[in-house]
């Protein structure tokens, strides 16, 4: 082996391990984020339900371990809103600041609005109303985008306390009834009665005690659906909307029932109010001395209008003159902050933020739309300019081919008269065919039909001959008129006989005299007829004259016993009476006129007699 051999050998084996490594550890980096993908999912799924649990597994994932950006934005999304869920206020971005560097670029809708409400959460726990403002700002203008109701509802909520602060009344309560129902719409029942009930204290600041009423009604009767808690939330704002806008016994009785109750500031602000109006002014002062509301807030100001309306009321209009420069002071001094913090103006910025992205984004459009019609128009002339060559091309070869395609069609349309002939004339012979085909089969049916007929005259034949004969030995006494008659058609059957079975016509002599003699005495053959029919069925003949028969309705019917058809009866007796000799023995017989055939009836009962 070579050195050479021995070095690649080496390099090989090198090569291998380190792949071999390399797999391990990427196999070890999926394993540890599979891990931690569970403990979050896990995290997530407690975060409404138990959320000192969620945030304790995220606290047990190490940090060190996570390096995708993806699964590091999840994480610090995860652990800001189980911080939220555990009242912990956090003032930094420390936790939240992968989340908004990854998702507010590439993150879902849902995800965005989610980093948007918890940085929003963050600068109002920095006191910083106004970026807040602009967070909320940009959540909810993903409202029709996001799955996530819950954090709408929350970001609604948010941005209403902040329109609060701003004395923009009508927007607070637009916002929290908007939370109303999405909480109402996930089942969040607590949540729904605060949003209510929020909205219930703008129509009281606003005195719209019809609106107030509706909403009162709402609350009422979400309290009665679920009891469990739910009271106490409602309680303030029912308290506010006694005082404020209920008559003087309704306040008195209230007061009356909730004497002993424990008060927030607010609270016992709008009791002192309450006593105030009934016109227990020492009571309403015994309350307020007992509270210490913090400087320049919004329950300091309402603490010092309402001492100023019971100092006034009891005629201590020096204390409440000094109590009215406070009050103005600190007025003065919270509007001063309010507008430091252009919170005031927050929501105009916003909206001029995005007329000035809309009116970029109609300048970038117009600006596409000027360049693609340019290079539109480039290439309409430039393609107008290539036909025109083309079609003065084309028109010098149009008319060199037209002359030759007039040629063409000439041939084409005597081809296709041609060939549209020859079609017709199949179409005729298939016609032709087909009627004659059809002539056929007529013809064939009709010779089956008269074939059949035939048969059964000729066993009728055979069968009178027989019978006949019988009778002929059988009665040698009868009378030489009706034996002659016998002997007479006996021969004529005979002969017809041999001359079906033989086809040789020489044995119908006896039958062509027969009919000669038909033919020539009508009434002689029609008597003839009936003389043998009395001596080869006289039963039969019997019933048709015990039914009042005619000899000549007797002759009439010895036609059709004979085998004839109707036609041929009316053919052969040649009367214009008929159907009328024929509707007369209907009647006599009680043969109906319309479903029974004569001649198969006479024949069936010559046939029944027999047996």
């Amino acid at each position: 082996m070579t050195l050479d051999t021995k070095a690649k050998i080496k390099i090989h084996k090198l090569c291998n391990i380190i792949i071999t490594l390399i797999i391990i550890v990427l196999v070890a980096a999926c394993d540890r984020n599979i891990s931690i993908l569970k403990q979050m999912d896990m995290a997530e799924d407690l975060m409404n339900t138990k959320p000192d649990s969620a945030i304790a597994i995220l606290e047990n994932i190490p940090i060190t371990n996570i390096k995708s950006k993806k699964i590091a934005a999840r994480y610090a999304l995860l652990k800001s809103m189980a911080l939220d869920k555990n009242y912990i206020d956090t003032t930094t971005f420390d936790v939240l600041q992968p989340a908004i560097d990854y998702y507010l670029k590439k993150g879902t809708p849902n995800e965005q609005l989610r980093t948007y409400y918890y940085q929003g959460r963050i600068y109002q726990n920095q006191g910083d109303d106004d970026s807040a403002m602009q967070s909320f700002l940009n959540a909810i203008e993903l409202r029709q985008k996001v799955t996530d109701s819950l954090i709408l509802a929350h970001t609604f909520v948010a941005q209403g306390t902040l329109y609060f602060k701003q004395y923009k009344t009508n927007e607070f309560i637009r916002n929290n009834l908007n939370a109303a129902k999405l909480y109402g719409a996930i089942g969040r029942n607590i949540f729904e009665i605060k949003s209510y009930t929020n909205a219930l204290d703008g129509y009281i600041i606003l005195n719209n005690k019809s609106a107030a009423d509706s909403l009162l009604s709402i609350c009422l009767s979400l309290v009665k659906k679920h009891p469990d808690d739910s009271e106490i939330y409602l309680f303030s704002s029912y308290l506010s909307y006694t005082i404020n806008l209920g008559s003087p016994k309704e306040i008195k009785e209230f007061l009356t029932k909730y004497k002993d109750i424990e008060l927030t500031n607010d609270d016992a602000i709008n009791i002192a109010q309450g006593y105030s109006k009934i016109g227990e002014y020492n009571k309403a002062l015994d309350i307020l001395a007992e509270i210490s509301p913090a400087a320049f807030t919004m329950d300091s100001l309402k603490y010092a209008s309402v001492k100023i309306e019971i100092l006034e009321k009891q005629g201590k209009y020096k204390e409440a003159l000094y109590s009215y420069k406070e009050f103005s002071a600190m007025l003065e001094r919270y509007q001063s902050e309010l507008i430091s913090h252009d919170l005031l103006f927050s929501g105009k910025k916003h909206q001029l933020e995005m007329e000035n992205l809309m009116k970029i984004q109609d300048r970038d459009r117009i600006i596409w739309a000027t360049l693609c019609g340019i290079f539109a128009l480039t290439i309409l002339v430039g393609w107008l300019y290539y036909r025109a060559y083309r079609s003065k091309t084309k028109r010098i070869l149009a008319e060199k081919e037209n002359k030759n395609l007039k040629l063409e069609q000439d041939n084409l349309r005597k081809e296709k008269e041609k060939v549209e002939l020859e079609r017709d004339k199949k179409t005729l012979e298939a016609e032709n065919l087909e009627k004659d085909k059809k002539r056929l089969e007529a013809e064939q049916r009709q010779y089956e039909l008269e074939a059949a007929n035939l048969r059964l005259e000729i066993s009728q034949l055979e069968s009178e001959r027989d019978h006949l004969k019988e009778l002929q030995k059988e009665l040698s006494e009868l009378a030489k008129p009706i034996q002659k008659v016998i002997k007479d058609r006996l021969d004529m059957l005979n002969g017809l006989l041999a001359k079906e079975i033989t086809r040789n016509d020489s044995y119908a002599e006896s039958y062509n005299n027969w009919i000669e003699t038909v033919h020539n005495d009508k009434k002689k053959f029609m008597d003839s007829t009936r003389l043998a029919f009395s001596a080869s069925h006289p039963q039969f003949m019997e019933y048709l004259e015990q039914h009042g028969l005619s000899t000549d309705e007797i002759n009439y019917l010895c036609l059709y016993a004979i085998g004839l058809r109707g036609k041929e009866v009316g053919e052969y007796i040649q009367m214009k009476r008929h159907y009328i000799v024929s509707h007369e023995i209907r009647l006599k017989l009680g043969i109906d006129e319309h479903e029974t055939n004569i001649g198969l009836y006479i024949r069936k009962l010559m046939k029944d007699f027999e047996e």
